[in-house]
């Protein structure tokens, strides 16, 4: 007997382009089981998007569903009006966005945005209305009293919380979650998906997974979908896809990412066969303090983001600064690069005191002996102009390669890291390369400089996971090569175990523990950092208490 909730026949969709459409989603077929956790997983362009647009018949021009069907109780939802496809939305299929400050109004409070469903989709108003919007608010854990806020008043946890709660509004038979937690940090990710758990486990939906991390998936769902340039290329029980998977593009996944626990595995990033730091430090951040003002008018507060901190960094040493959003990470790398002045506290750059809270400008040669990699790969360059103008331009301000040599100095830096043939890449513009390819030319615009320090600030957590490692290589090589001193700043504990000599452990804009990298793994003292060990490791999903994770939501405002 068929007990599937939807099933996905033969589906096509193309895009149309000047020349041959690309084809999307090519051929693919599975069914989704009633009461199941389905997980689609692949890299960003393989099309998982696509087949969710697809089947909720919201795929914007140029594409084209070109052939199959979506089948949801007996009848094919690509074949039926525009008005009968709104009758499934919300009651039998919602959707959980990516981002949840996108997904949101920013004008409307969460009342508002709740009750908007409840009076589109149902027949429930007024006092009724307002008892559902108040049971799913219960259901997941965010207390009443925010039912009058506004999106940004809330954390990125309860943002998401939020967006959850509107998917259950109708209580539809299936949920989508595309990529739900990618834009949250991996404490309060683990207890999102903690809580999705629980809830299907309570109210018995169904649940359709889309994410690019494998590893993570794998962690709870009853079957896998690996997709690839379009096409399905492997389907099966997640226990068995766990034991390394038929497909080759499967076992580069599962490989993706090392753990942040158990036995080192070896080889993974080149080190130097010694590593001798010297005496004297390259960096020294000597009681670093900054504080933000909110723009109440009538009550003032200040808001202290980095709270007296203290570090060195040697030269030649890779040093990683770890913890959640709110932790003070990225304040510390822009007032290390003298993006801001810091409130108080002191910056030495090769023993030499840069007085950065009385200097107001910033001098040229800091601005190359220090560089900054930044979380963003297309934020970071001009849509506008090509790779070559973007590592042109700091070369001919700080006048480093004369002109007649600056062609042939670019090539070579993006050969070095890895964009062959360096010539093809120079003439491309940023939105003409992949997620990856455009990091690789932050890092080669950073390099280009020959600085001293390069402050990497998440440089890896908006890229697939299957190429986060290649990333991290090209920062571990640059470091042998090149003598580079790196400040890698991440929340993602198992990443800065194999790339830092040392980590660093923020929490609320203060060090709460720094250690050696495989010692302070090894043997973690402080609560926080075992907290995170746990959430990037296998088995975090058994870790979890579903009973704290109300109190911890709330407290992450």
């Amino acid at each position: 007997m068929n007990n599937s909730v939807i099933s996905i026949q033969n589906l096509c969709v193309n895009y149309i382009t000047p020349g041959d459409p690309v084809k999307a989603v090519n051929d693919v077929s599975f069914e989704i089981q009633q009461g199941e956790i389905f997980g689609l997983v692949g890299e960003s362009g393989s099309g998982k998007s696509t087949v969710v647009q697809a089947v909720l018949r919201t795929l914007p021009p140029p594409a084209v569903i070109t052939g199959g069907k979506v089948i949801i109780n007996n009848k094919d939802i690509l074949s039926i009006s525009n008005t009968e496809v709104l009758q499934y939305r919300w009651k039998q299929i919602s959707i959980v966005m990516q981002s949840a400050l996108n997904a949101l109004n920013p004008v409307l409070t969460v009342r508002e945005q709740i009750e908007d469903v409840l009076k589109e989709h149902s027949d429930l108003k007024g006092k009724a209305a307002e008892d559902r919007t108040k049971e799913l608010l219960s259901l997941i854990d965010i207390d009443v009293s925010r039912l009058d806020s506004y999106p940004h008043q809330l954390s990125g946890g309860m943002r998401q919380r939020v967006v959850i709660a509107i998917a259950l509004a109708l209580m539809p038979p299936l949920i989508i979650m595309d990529e739900p937690t990618t834009a949250l940090d991996v404490i309060v990710e683990r207890e999102i998906l903690a809580k999705i758990i629980e809830l299907r486990k309570e109210l018995g939906f169904t649940i359709l997974f889309i994410t690019h991390d494998l590893n993570l998936l794998l962690e709870f769902a009853d079957r896998v979908a690996i997709m690839k340039n379009g096409r399905l290329v492997e389907l099966d029980k997640a226990q068995k896809i766990r034991s390394g998977g038929k497909h080759d593009y499967t076992q580069k996944l599962i490989r993706s990412l090392p753990s942040a626990s158990g036995p080192r595995e070896k080889g993974l990033l080149p080190k130097p066969k010694s590593l001798v730091l010297g005496d004297q430090p390259i960096l020294e951040v000597q009681n670093l303090s900054k504080s933000f003002y909110d723009s109440g008018i009538f009550n003032p507060r200040s808001i202290d983001v980095v709270n007296n901190v203290s570090f060195q960094v040697f030269p030649g040493e890779i040093i990683g600064l770890v913890g959640e959003s709110g932790s003070g990470k990225s304040t510390i790398a822009k007032l290390i690069t003298r993006l801001i002045r810091p409130t108080s506290g002191d910056i030495f750059l090769k023993g030499s005191n840069l007085k950065i809270s009385e200097a107001r400008r910033v001098p040229l040669e800091y601005r190359k002996q220090v560089q900054m990699v930044f979380q963003d790969p297309f934020g970071s360059l001009n849509s506008v102009h090509t790779v070559y103008h973007h590592l042109a331009r700091p070369l001919l301000r700080h006048q480093l390669i004369p002109e007649q040599k600056l062609f042939d100095y670019i090539i070579e830096m993006l050969e070095t890291v890895g964009l062959r043939p360096g010539t093809t890449f120079a003439e491309k513009f940023p939105h003409e390369m992949s997620g990856g390819e455009r990091q690789r030319v932050a890092i080669a615009r950073a390099l280009s400089l020959s600085p001293d320090l390069i402050i990497a600030d998440e440089p890896t957590s908006m890229l697939d996971v299957s190429i986060r490692m290649e990333i991290l290589e090209i920062f571990a090589r640059m470091r042998i090569e090149k003598n580079l001193t790196i400040v890698f700043i991440t929340h993602d504990l198992a990443s800065a175990r194999y790339l830092a000599d040392r980590i660093i452990v923020l929490q609320h804009g203060s060090i709460v523990e720094e250690g050696i990298a495989e010692d302070l793994i090894q043997s973690p003292k402080e609560e926080y950092t075992k907290q995170l060990i746990k959430a990037a490791s296998p088995g975090w999903l058994k870790s979890l208490s579903f009973n704290n994770t109300k109190e911890k939501d709330v407290n992450h405002v």
